[in-house]
């Protein structure tokens, strides 16, 4: 694609930060790579700067053989990489790849030394950009962007239901935002250079510059596909830095010859892959999912009900960047805050397209993932914990002081699903005994799963994950908005039900046991609060976290933390008073939050 001398200038001029001369100017190259292709490895020379201009590119440390093993970020337009090696001059510390065909600009060690001389400025600039760029990395991890503006929407199946889901998410998209919708036969008529792409791996440059152009006009540049491997699938994978893979659940799973072609083409695995199943009406529960993912690698999957209509919605705000998702804290019983919590979002009609939690907050996050309304998410808790006294579960304390074997019966009974089968996308957290790692669960047996998330060190027996023993995931993180901050959402609310304020207590050393025995069973005598052996248990599991939470509140866009401190962890007996305060503070806190 040609850039002009004047592109080249505006460019550079917004990165450095500087009004710059002839002589800045001609230092500037421009490089292309094509889809797929690597920019360059870990451990290659490092002095040279790039800036990208169009296109997207993934960061990824690499093993020996130069195999990508763990994907650390992905660069967009605007965007820069190598500047730490232009100041120090040391190799490459992770390799980059072009997801789709990009143009850069750059600036090798040799030339910037040179202009330098003549232009200090550019040397204070470039360091504030390396200071701005470390202080992003600290804060948002390894999260990759989804800043996506290039989708194409290729069916699987090629049915009625295929095409008419695919019409919709087109007109979604296009109500929400400046949405161009290319086909290889409107080209033309939208003023394209070229009337086909013919069937080369080579995009005509002319094209390529019209592409860009579009890109630069737009919000979303979107490639509808047919059924088929051709050229202009291939070609609009490879533009794409979202494929979109549609598909009727009622088909063969199983990858079709013309899908695995078109899968093993140049370019067409790099970019983000989601995989949309379009369901039966909701009377029939999801199943099989795993059919559909094991033979293909997307990175995330959604449903669509025939006859719920938010579903199709969903996929929209999702792939456009506007979905909302949902961290439900740990908290014990105090986590019937939740179901407060839901009622005032469905009552504001605040959408729910991502949920994931810890512990109790796991649990619910399951319930609201399954779509139970309001009423059967009450009806459901109120017999599993009131009713059923799973915090009453005692046995002797060889490895915890309840066997656990209630909570388990009724996850059992009531969440007997694979996580891949809930309608709406779901995550929830536990941390491995024996190494101390966090674990995200997002596949496989949701009792399973839940079980592990809500396993309180010491209080209830760890579970057993495949063949390792999993503890409560408040342990390592008891709000994961990181984790959901990962997740191709634009938004995120969570639900803090963790310690914020200080007490005292009075007395010198903890009373004995006789003491606050009698302290609450004989006449006139003064309650000796002490917390109980579970509390102090759960409280201990929030010690080690309590930092991380602190910075988990100011990732989240809408911060809820019900009034529920009154409330012991323990205390399933106000389960009705505990859904009152979620549901009264979330009303008042969804009022002052802009929805939209």
């Amino acid at each position: 694609m040609t850039v002009t001398t004047a592109q080249i200038r505006k460019i550079a001029e917004i990165y450095f930060g500087v009004e710059l001369g002839n002589d800045l100017v001609a230092a500037l190259k421009t490089t292309a790579v094509a889809g797929g292709d690597w920019l360059f490895h870990e451990g290659d020379d490092g002095s040279t700067l790039y800036l990208l201009v169009h296109g997207r590119l993934q960061v990824w440390t690499e093993t020996s053989d130069r195999q990508p093993l763990r994907l650390l970020g992905e660069v967009t337009a605007g965007e820069s990489v190598g500047e730490i090696g232009l100041l120090t001059g040391e190799k490459r510390s992770a390799g980059v790849r072009a997801i789709r065909d990009s143009l850069l600009i750059s600036i090798d060690r040799e030339a910037f030394e040179r202009l330098a001389v003549s232009h200090p400025s550019l040397v204070m600039q470039l360091a504030a950009n390396v200071a701005t760029l470390l202080r992003s990395q600290a804060s948002r991890g390894a999260r990759a962007s989804w800043r996506l503006n290039t989708i194409a929407l290729v069916p699987l199946t090629d049915n009625d239901r295929t095409r008419v889901f695919c019409n919709d998410v087109a007109a979604g998209l296009a109500a929400s935002a400046r949405t161009l919708e290319l086909t290889e036969d409107n080209l033309a008529g939208l003023g394209a250079p070229l009337t086909s792409v013919g069937g080369g791996e080579t995009i005509p440059e002319a094209l390529q510059t019209w592409l860009h152009d579009q890109e630069t006009r737009t919000d979303y540049v979107l490639y509808r596909c047919r059924a088929v491997d051709d050229a202009w699938s291939r070609f609009a994978l490879r533009q794409s830095d979202l494929i979109v893979y549609v598909a009727d659940a009622r088909g063969d799973p199983q990858p079709a010859a013309w899908e695995s072609r078109l899968l093993a083409s140049k370019g067409a695995v790099t970019g983000k892959q989601a995989l949309v199943l379009l369901q039966p009406g909701s009377s029939r529960p999801v199943s099989d999912t795993d059919r559909w993912l094991q033979p293909r690698r997307a990175d995330f999957h959604l449903h669509a009900r025939a006859d719920v209509a938010g579903d199709t919605a969903r996929v929209v705000r999702i792939i456009s960047g506007s979905a909302v998702g949902l961290v439900l804290g740990a908290g014990g019983a105090r986590g019937f805050a939740h179901i407060g919590v839901y009622r005032a979002l469905l009552e504001a009609g605040v959408p729910i397209d991502w949920v994931g939690g810890t512990s109790i907050g796991a649990i619910f996050a399951a319930a609201i993932a399954a779509g139970w309304s309001y009423e059967e998410t009450v009806r459901i808790a109120r017999h599993s914990f009131v009713a059923v006294k799973p915090f009453s579960d005692y046995t002797l304390p060889l490895v915890a002081l309840l066997r656990g074997r209630r909570m388990e019966r009724e996850l059992r009974a009531s969440q007997d699903y694979r996580i891949e089968d809930l309608p709406i996308p779901f995550f929830c957290i536990s941390s491995v005994l024996d190494n101390g790692r966090m674990q995200v669960h997002e596949h496989g047996d949701l009792p399973a799963a839940l079980r592990a998330s809500a396993a309180l060190p010491g209080v209830i027996p760890p579970a057993v994950v495949e063949k390792r023993l999993t503890i409560d995931g408040s342990v390592l993180n008891s709000l994961p908005v990181d984790i959901m901050r990962q997740k191709p959402v634009g938004r995120v609310i969570a639900v803090d039900l963790s310690a914020s304020k200080t007490y005292e207590v009075e007395y010198a050393s903890v009373p004995s046991p006789w003491s606050i025995l009698s302290s609450r069973y004989l006449p006139f005598r003064k309650r000796i609060r002490a917390p109980s052996i579970t509390t102090t248990m759960l409280k201990a599991t929030e010690i080690g976290t309590q930092e991380k939470v602190r910075q988990a509140r100011t990732h989240a866009d809408l911060l809820l933390q019900p009034p529920v401190r009154k409330f012991g962890i323990t205390n399933v007996k106000a389960f009705d008073r505990i859904i009152d305060a979620g549901y009264v503070h979330a009303c008042k806190k969804l009022k002052e939050w802009p929805s939209r």
